[in-house]
C-alpha cells in the first residue's frame, strides 16, 4: 500500500490540497496521513507567552482528529491524523521520507516576500519526499488525469517521474517534453531511456523534443495550458539553486506562476 502525506495548513474540507490529496489517495488505494505542523521558531522559545499560545494551537489541532477521520471515511480511504511540533521544514522533511509524496497547498505568490524563504521553497531545498503542490486557486479536477512531464535527464526529474508513476499508470494522457541534451559520445553519459522505461511500467507517452531557453518556465506552463493538463511533473532546481533564486529560472518561474498542480522533486 502506498503512503501519502497531506500537509494540512487549512483544516477545511474544500482546501485544494485536501481535496486533491484525498481524491488521489482514493484513486491509488493509498494510506493517507493528515499532518499539521505547529511551527516553532527559535526566537520565541524563550518567551513564555508565545509558548503558551503554541500549547493552545497544538491542543486545537489535536482536536481535529475526528474531522480527519470523517474526511477519510467520506473518500473511502484509510488514514490517520498527526500533529507535530517543531521547526517546520525539518519536521515536514523527515516525516515525509517514507511517503510516495507530500500533498500541500501552494500559496499565491507574495511579491513582497523574500525570494526563496517561504516554507514550500525551503522544504524543496530540504531532504524531503517529492511534493505535489496544489495552487490555492486550483478549481480543476481533483483526479489528475492529463499529465505533462518536463524531462531534462537530471536526477531531480527522474525522482519526480518515479514519484508520479502511480498517477502516470492511471492517466488518460501523458505527454513528455524531452529537453535532455546529448553529450559528447564516449565522454558524457548517454541519455536515459525514459520512454522505454515508462513503457515497461505500462505508461503510454506522447513524446516530443523540447529546447531549453531563457524562458523555459513560461514555455512549460504554456504547453501545459495548451494540452489542458491537470498536472506538471518536473525536477526542481535544474541548475544551481542560488542562480535559480537570484537570477531566476524554470523552477522559480513555474512556482511563481503556475496555474495547475505540480509534482516536483529536489
Amino acid at each position: 500500500m502506498l503512503d501519502l502525506i497531506i500537509n494540512v495548513e487549512r483544516m477545511d474540507d474544500d482546501a485544494p490540497a485536501n481535496v486533491v490529496g484525498m481524491a488521489t489517495a482514493h484513486r491509488l488505494g493509498a494510506f493517507v496521513t493528515g499532518m499539521h505542523v505547529v511551527a516553532v521558531y527559535p526566537p520565541i522559545m524563550t518567551m513564555p507567552e508565545a509558548m503558551a499560545l503554541l500549547d493552545t494551537e497544538e491542543r486545537a489541532a489535536q482536536a481535529h482528529a475526528g474531522w480527519w477521520r470523517s474526511l477519510c471515511e467520506r473518500y473511502g480511504v484509510q488514514g490517520e491524523w498527526e500533529v507535530l511540533r517543531g521547526s517546520y521544514v525539518p519536521i515536514l522533511a523527515k516525516r515525509s521520507r517514507l511517503a510516495q509524496f507530500i500533498v500541500t497547498d501552494l500559496p499565491v505568490k507574495n511579491p513582497d516576500s523574500p525570494i526563496g524563504f517561504d516554507n514550500i521553497t525551503r522544504t524543496l531545498f530540504g531532504d524531503a519526499a517529492p511534493m505535489l503542490l496544489v495552487p490555492e486557486t486550483w478549481q480543476g479536477p481533483a483526479t489528475l488525469e492529463r499529465v505533462l512531464i518536463a524531462w531534462n535527464g537530471s536526477g531531480e526529474a527522474a525522482d519526480a517521474v518515479k514519484a508520479a508513476l502511480p498517477l502516470l499508470r492511471r492517466a488518460s494522457k501523458v505527454r513528455m517534453l524531452d529537453g535532455e541534451r546529448a553529450g559528447l559520445p564516449g565522454l558524457a553519459p548517454p541519455a536515459l531511456p525514459l520512454r522505454a522505461w515508462l513503457a515497461r511500467q505500462g505508461v503510454t507517452v506522447e513524446w516530443e523534443r523540447f529546447d531549453d531557453s531563457p524562458h523555459t518556465g513560461k514555455a512549460l506552463l504554456d504547453e501545459a495550458r495548451a494540452m489542458d493538463a491537470d498536472l506538471l511533473v518536473m525536477g526542481a532546481w535544474g541548475r544551481s539553486r542560488l542562480s535559480e533564486l537570484v537570477l531566476g529560472g524554470a523552477t522559480r518561474h513555474v512556482l511563481d506562476h503556475t496555474h495547475l498542480p505540480l509534482l516536483m522533486a529536489h
